[in-house]
């Protein structure tokens, strides 16, 4: 009996410890309470996936900025001009592309596509974390 002296049921959870179940409760109703569980779980490992990407995000800005600084010493050979020109421009692209991303995480918008606004999926943000488009939106945007 529960606390209002009603007859309970008693049912098994996942984990098979039981549980009491409020008389009226449909297995349904239950049914239901588990995909949220279920969903639940899938916002979490979103969310893990999101951190685990961000934290990525920040070890590849300091990188970048570390790269840059050795790339401003002067250099004894002429020749390497063009290449460390080349290089730092390259830098300096990644770069503006992770503070972006760093900049849309701190307005919380991280992890979203900047056009269309649908998640990103997990793999995409594992394998390059400064992505703010999904490819579809990428794929449609004019080359510069």
């Amino acid at each position: 009996m529960d606390r209002m002296g009603h007859q309970s049921e008693t049912d098994a959870t996942s984990d098979g410890e039981p549980h009491q179940r409020a008389p009226g409760t449909s297995g349904a109703r239950i049914g239901r309470m588990r995909g949220v569980n279920i969903r639940f779980e899938t916002a979490n490992s979103r969310t893990r996936a999101l951190i685990t990407a961000i934290n990525r995000l920040e070890q590849e800005h300091v990188a970048l900025l570390l790269a840059l600084c050795d790339l401003e010493e002067p250099s004894a050979r002429s020749e390497d001009v063009v290449l460390r020109s080349a290089l730092e421009q390259l830098l300096r692209d990644e770069l503006r592309q992770t503070q972006h991303a760093l900049q849309r995480a701190s307005q919380g918008t991280y992890g979203s596509c900047e056009v269309c606004h649908q998640p990103l999926s997990r793999r995409h943000l594992s394998l390059h974390p400064a992505m703010t488009r999904c490819w579809a939106c990428t794929s449609r945007m004019p080359r510069d």
